[in-house]
């Protein structure tokens, strides 16, 4: 029987499930292919994935299908910001069918659109533009 333990395993578990899900994530934008999550999370961590879903469950309140699209909607934002990739790029790279279904997960898990994140690159940008041009000045 599974029981509710202490944060401090609860976090032991989700780092070593974010490694799994970031390395599938990477992979996927290096290569254009990677393997289905479960089956890298299963093989890493040498763990039936309905049993580790069911122990994060009960441990963290997650599920392993909830903490791989939050990892991605992490990477998205990332790229988003970091890189001149549009959403539907992004979105292709990932895998995704349809850039509208990454579209609306990072609406639900960041209440906000991939506009939000472009204009903050914009901003960054300008702050760094700024300060060259300062800096040129001088």
């Amino acid at each position: 029987m599974l029981h509710k333990q202490n944060s401090g395993e609860c976090s032991d578990i989700m780092t070593k499930v974010c490694g799994v899900a970031d390395r599938n994530i990477q992979s996927r934008l290096d290569t254009g292919t990677s393997a289905p999550f479960a089956v890298q999370l299963t093989n890493e961590l040498k763990a039936d994935y309905q049993q580790l879903n069911d122990l994060l469950l009960v441990k963290c309140d997650m599920s392993l299908d909830i903490i791989f699209i939050k990892r991605i909607i992490e990477k998205v934002k990332e790229l988003l910001v970091y890189t001149e990739q549009s959403l539907s790029q992004i979105a292709k790279a990932l895998g995704y069918q349809k850039p509208a279904e990454l579209s609306e997960q990072l609406i639900t898990y960041t209440g906000l659109t991939s506009a939000h994140f472009k204009q903050i690159r914009k901003n960054k940008l300008e702050i760094i533009r700024k300060q060259q041009e300062k800096q040129n000045e001088q």
